[in-house]
């Protein structure tokens, strides 16, 4: 998972004057039957954006960062739009003014929208907001590839799995990577044989980088050896740009070396 770079830009005018005049329908509407028949005849609405949000991500899945291997493509609600439901399956009514809102929407592979399924579980004791509330006010257990800060705890290991930051000390903020690992299916076998592939090679031109580098400092006029650093360097810092897909496992594996060159090429990405 990486930081998605979202609201820069608005879907047209057109689409938003579509979704405005289905929330007005919604809030007109009797009762959460008559509610879901609205957003149930209107699907359509929110599929028009996939390739739109898709250019957010340079094609690739906001939570797993595939452009293939987790399934074809859904527009996922991060807030359900019928109903949510806690951790141990109690439902609650769900975000449906939200259900046309493009801000609430991601890209997310099959494999793991039907696992998340409709869950959104918050902090023990954190109330729930309801319409015209501030969302801000909540604290979802589901991490959230919009949010600034969110994507920094996450991280992956030389198996492949998806795991808490190395950095991450604290219980809340563990609970929310181990039980959005498990609710987003991001320790999904295709997908840890995808992660495992890029680690290896990332892991490979890192030793390459190393022993080219220490050749070169060991006898300046080595030009070659430098110029082998050079282009391992380069292939580095491709694997780690946000537009490679699963560009957050290179980086994982060059911060995980610990060498004081690979942090400055991740510092100047």
């Amino acid at each position: 998972m990486r930081r998605i770079p979202f609201g820069r830009k608005k879907p047209s005018r057109q689409w938003i004057k579509k979704a405005e005049g289905l929330l007005a329908e919604l809030e007109a509407a009797v009762d959460a039957d008559a509610r879901n028949k609205i957003i149930d005849q209107n699907k359509a609405v929110w599929g028009e954006l996939k390739e739109w949000l898709l250019k957010h991500s340079h094609g690739k899945c906001w939570f797993s960062e595939v452009k293939e291997g987790f399934s074809h493509w859904d527009v996922e609600h991060y807030r359900p739009k019928k109903s949510a439901r806690d951790e141990d399956g109690t439902e609650h009514d769900g975000y449906w003014w939200l259900a046309f809102d493009w801000e609430n929407f991601r890209i997310c592979g099959n494999a793991g929208n039907r696992k998340k399924g409709t869950f959104f579980p918050l902090r023990p004791g954190c109330p729930r907001i309801g319409p015209k509330g501030d969302i801000r006010h909540e604290e979802p257990l589901l991490l959230d590839p919009v949010d600034d800060h969110d994507p920094t705890l996450l991280f992956f290991s030389i198996e492949g799995r998806a795991v808490a930051a190395p950095h991450v000390k604290d219980d809340w903020e563990k609970a929310r990577v181990q039980y959005s690992i498990d609710r987003y299916n991001l320790d999904f076998s295709q997908l840890m044989d995808k992660r495992r592939t890029v680690w290896d090679t990332c892991w490979n031109t890192i030793r390459e980088y190393r022993r080219e580098l220490a050749l070169y400092h060991k006898d300046p006029r080595n030009l070659i050896a430098r110029d082998r650093a050079t282009q391992a360097c380069k292939q580095l810092r491709t694997m780690a740009k946000d537009d490679v897909e699963l560009s957050a496992v290179a980086r994982a594996c060059m911060q995980s070396a610990g060498d004081k060159y690979l942090d400055g090429i991740l510092r100047t990405l």
